[in-house]
């Protein structure tokens, strides 16, 4: 009696693990593809719900559930290369686009002003920066790692005094490079209706008031100058 009473618990984790693995499968990948197609929809306005919701949500509850069939039920996952890989994937997708094309759709959705040219280069300056800090992640030496691991270091010391000293210079010099970008950049924004300093000069060269451009062109010239030495002294400084 005890001993087939406590056969039964050893026989159903496996079968419920696999039930849960193809149900939770399925869910993940009609939602998935549900959300995109329901983004299609919304950025298109395609008007036929059958195809850009239901299509894909079908067809990703059949991928995930050919996954889970695949896959073993207690088999490890590669978790942070799939968030890698997505977070990787947004990041070149959203920097592909121009900002001066970031300005034009935050000016048709927030309306023209120096909010949609901030929101613009903000954007276009995290996924720009999320990209090179990446990739000076990727490249450090791992001779300090190596060293620091063996002297008993665990996980969060061997960040601390292997990987930061080696990306804080580099961070800073990409910081204050993208910084520079960005002064340049917001000259460009305000012609398309991102506001600041850009804005005003289009409106004078469009009413020919020119006394008034050229003074702003000046202005534009001393602040870049300006930054540009400050970012020379800091990276001086700091790198």
């Amino acid at each position: 009696m005890d001993g087939s009473a406590s056969a039964l618990p050893r026989k159903s984790p496996a079968d419920k693990v696999k039930l849960i693995n193809l149900f939770l499968a399925s869910v993940a990948g009609a939602t998935v593809f549900g959300l995109s197609g329901w983004l299609v929809e919304w950025l298109y306005q395609v008007g036929q719900i059958e195809y850009t919701f239901w299509v894909p949500v079908l067809s990703g509850a059949v991928l995930g559930l050919l996954l889970a069939v695949v896959t073993k039920p207690k088999s490890t996952l590669p978790t942070g290369m799939v968030v890698y890989s997505i977070t990787r994937t947004i990041l070149n997708a959203l920097r592909s686009v121009e900002a001066l094309v970031m300005a034009i759709v935050f000016v048709i959705a927030v309306g023209i002003g120096p909010f949609a040219g901030m929101m613009a280069l903000g954007l276009h300056t995290i996924v720009s920066l999320a990209k090179l800090y990446s990739e000076q992640v990727e490249s450090i030496m791992p001779g300090p790692l190596e060293a620091i691991t063996a002297t008993g270091a665990n996980r969060l010391q061997t960040i601390i005094y292997a990987v930061i000293p080696q990306v804080i210079p580099p961070y800073i010099s990409y910081t204050m490079y993208r910084w520079d970008i960005n002064v340049r950049m917001s000259t460009i924004i305000g012609f398309v209706g991102g506001g600041g300093i850009g804005f005003l000069l289009q409106q004078n060269i469009n009413l020919l008031n020119y006394r008034a451009a050229s003074t702003q062109m000046i202005a534009i010239a001393i602040v870049v100058a300006s930054m540009d030495y400050i970012s020379s002294v800091l990276r001086e400084k700091y790198v």
